[in-house]
């Protein structure tokens, strides 16, 4: 009887980073390992599994049929692997007494004092840890325990966490203080037909189209330029030319500078901070959510 071969999750991360990436450099950029390494533990894995997963031409990498297959099971296995590590991280955290919460820009905004503050009266004596995330990880963190909860902002896939909002807010266009649109009190996405804004490919498309307006409310499409990963490096890129952002109003006070300037698109649903948590019952989640009512 044939037996089945033990998968280290770490090649499967491996196959499935190739599949989404379509070519071995840009995977073995994304994983932070040569190529060479790369194509060797795909050799190995297509070896262990006794069939080839990925075509390798002129255009890149491809998935063979078995391949497309195995992709989504792949990348279910990563998942629960994923959510067992996170409820064992997140035991030994609230063992301790300690909650660490995620976050991207401002945490709750302008909320953040007040739920910190009463998360600590209720739980004296509670360690707090702030862990920045990327604009991409506001899920994975909380699934894979890298973070106990975060403060995030959607749109957001909340098929294995519970979601609570916390904060509403507008959202507005950032630029240069010296951009055209910079003397207008306020804008509307009309305002917004020839600007150049910047992108990023670190998140869900369906989170990156919602924050750009993309496509327009009249259906034009938007014109991407620099690509930025982070609200530090994107606030960089607007002030140093004429390349513009959408953003949340909470920024206004978290990043004040002189040489942006921020301006409320009036036309556009606004946007929420709200809080994501696991789907297991801990006392210190349960303290935090309490906290944010």
């Amino acid at each position: 009887m044939e037996s089945i071969p033990d998968i280290n999750t770490r090649v499967l991360r491996y196959f499935v980073t190739l599949a989404q990436a379509g070519t071995y450099t840009r995977a073995a950029e994304v994983l932070h390992v040569a190529t060479p390494s790369l194509s060797q533990q795909i050799s190995k894995l297509e070896h262990d599994l006794g069939v080839r997963l990925i075509e390798r031409d002129h255009r890149g990498a491809r998935l063979t049929e078995a391949g497309a297959e195995f992709l989504p099971l792949a990348l279910d296995l990563l998942s629960v692997h994923d959510q067992a590590v996170g409820v064992v991280r997140r035991h030994r955290r609230a063992a301790q007494q300690r909650i660490r919460i995620g976050f991207f820009a401002t945490v709750a905004g302008p909320r953040t004092h007040e739920i910190l503050d009463k998360l600590r009266k209720t739980l004296p004596g509670i360690n707090i840890e702030l862990v920045q995330v990327g604009w991409g990880e506001q899920i994975t963190a909380v699934l894979d325990g890298r973070v106990d909860v975060v403060f995030a902002r959607p749109p957001l896939d909340t098929q294995h966490v519970r979601v609570f909002p916390v904060f509403t807010e507008k959202r507005v266009l950032v630029m240069s203080a010296n951009h055209r649109l910079a003397a207008k009190p306020e804008l509307t996405t009309s305002d917004l037909a020839d600007v150049v804004q910047v992108d990023t490919d670190n998140v869900p498309e369906d989170w990156r189209r919602w924050w750009s307006v993309d496509p327009r409310p009249d259906g034009s499409p938007v014109t991407y330029g620099p690509l930025v990963h982070g609200v530090e490096e994107m606030l960089e890129v607007v002030a140093t030319s004429d390349t513009v952002a959408i953003t949340a109003e909470s920024l206004i006070t978290a990043f004040p500078r002189q040489d942006i300037v921020y301006r409320p698109i009036i036309d556009i649903d606004p946007t929420q901070i709200v809080l994501v948590t696991p789907t297991e019952e801990r006392l210190t989640i349960r303290a935090l959510i309490h906290a944010t009512r």
